[in-house]
């Protein structure tokens, strides 16, 4: 599992720039650079979580977290799981801090490198 780090403070699952959720998916299947891919799995704090009854919200916050991923042109994928050390998630834009949205297009996986 990568070690994670994420920089999306708007999201329901960071803590304190650790993800309290137990994986992630990282989408961005055409991707072919850092900005084309996202976190499937983030959700704005603001969020109506009704829609997400069965989830854990409450796990604890972890260095490791394991990556599914469909970035497949990425070097670090590999059976849609992510094999880099470590992988950071942050927003598209610096000024997206603050954000209020569900769409998980804010974010993306600055980890990515395209393969040759």
């Amino acid at each position: 599992m990568p070690k994670l780090k994420c920089q999306v403070n708007q999201c329901i699952h960071n803590s304190e720039g650790l993800c309290s959720k137990n994986y992630i998916d990282v989408d961005g299947p055409n991707s072919n650079s850092k900005k084309d891919t996202s976190c499937k799995s983030y959700l704005y704090k603001g969020s109506d979580l009704s829609n997400y009854e069965f989830s854990k919200f409450d796990e604890t916050p972890s260095l490791q977290t394991e990556v599914y991923c469909d970035a497949i042109k990425c070097v670090y994928e590999k059976g849609q799981r992510c094999y880099a050390d470590k992988i950071e998630i942050a927003n598209v834009q610096s000024n997206s801090q603050n954000t209020q949205t569900t769409d998980s297009g804010v974010t993306h996986c600055k980890t990515f490198e395209p393969r040759d």
